[in-house]
């Protein structure tokens, strides 16, 4: 009888167990049901209230950015045919005017080998023409010189030596006006002139000419002027105009007109003017001197004075307020 007991006992404790993991597993059940639900409504009610409305935002932003972008997509594409046709339009007028160039300069190689005798005699007379005008200017000029000369009543004094002669070796000039005698730095000058012309020489890029003053040295400034020269050559095709540059011309001018020594005390002992004279050796070089109308006399003392000492005396005549000038198409002085 005992053993039936116990066994109904141990039968009771395990529906008892049984019953609690039943209720357990029921609770996690309905846990889990609930907390199903909630998320099905949490993602229910997200979906339909947020996302709906960004989409559609983001839908209709991205139409209106698709639409600009094919606009623009079609606006480069009218720019580049549009561009597309202006070069070949360019290009069609590139080619029409290298053809024409082509044409000219054939034209002109054509008409250049086509001249006539005649048109090269015209030429020859052309350069001719120009020679006497440059000739007929310095006749003026020397007209100009005796029309300020005032009319004296002189002796012609006898010169043992009247044969002149172009000066070629050492030379010295001064400048004689209204008595007066100065020293002209002529070599000084052109020296400074030549340094000058090298630090400026590149301005004829964009100027046809440049003219510059230097100095002064010894009371006298120079101007010059150089620039691009045309002068026809002749060449085994005819005559042909060459340009090159050169100087044009120089001028001495004075810083002031009334500078220089008083004729009797250059013809003085220990005067500056004999000074100057006697570093140069004589027989050997020359004494230039630019003389203007109103001193011819006073010239003719100095002539008389440097005739004994050794020195060729070569006088220069300059018309009232011209300067001392020079160029390259210039005449060389002439002493006796």
């Amino acid at each position: 009888m005992s053993r039936k007991r116990n066994y109904t006992s141990q039968l009771g404790g395990l529906d008892s167990f049984q019953d609690i993991v039943a209720n357990l597993v029921g609770i996690l059940i309905i846990l889990v049901i609930i907390v199903m639900v909630r998320t099905r409504e949490a993602i229910v009610d997200a979906k339909t209230a947020e996302i709906p409305k960004v989409a559609v935002m983001d839908v209709s932003r991205a139409k209106g950015e698709a639409t600009a972008m094919e606009v623009a997509i079609h606006e480069l594409e009218e720019v580049s045919t549009r561009q597309e046709i202006e070069i070949r339009y360019r290009q069609s007028e590139r080619d029409k005017l290298q053809q024409l160039v082509v044409a000219v300069q054939t034209g002109l190689e054509q008409a250049e080998s086509e001249l006539s005798a005649d048109s090269q005699r015209s030429t020859a007379l052309m350069v001719q023409f120009t020679a006497l005008e440059e000739e007929l200017g310095d006749v003026i000029r020397s007209r100009q010189v005796l029309d300020n000369m005032q009319q004296q009543i002189n002796v012609i004094d006898h010169i043992p030596t009247p044969m002149a002669k172009t000066v070629f070796g050492d030379e010295i000039h001064f400048r004689l006006e209204q008595g007066r005698i100065s020293y002209v730095p002529f070599e000084q000058l052109i020296s400074r002139m030549k340094e000058d012309v090298q630090k400026h020489i590149q301005q004829l890029r964009t100027e046809k000419t440049i003219i510059r003053t230097i100095g002064p040295v010894e009371g006298f400034h120079l101007r010059y002027q150089i620039g691009y020269v045309s002068q026809i050559v002749r060449t085994n095709m005819g005559p042909r105009r060459q340009e090159r540059v050169e100087l044009i011309k120089l001028e001495m001018l004075p810083v002031d007109a009334q500078r220089g020594e008083p004729l009797d005390v250059a013809l003085g002992t220990g005067s500056r003017f004999l000074q100057y004279v006697q570093r140069l050796v004589p027989d050997t070089a020359t004494v230039t001197i630019w003389v203007y109308p109103d001193s011819f006399a006073a010239f003719r003392k100095i002539k008389d004075t440097l005739r004994p000492l050794g020195y060729d005396c070569a006088g220069r005549p300059l018309p009232v307020g011209m300067p001392i000038s020079a160029s390259p198409h210039g005449t060389r002085s002439v002493s006796q």
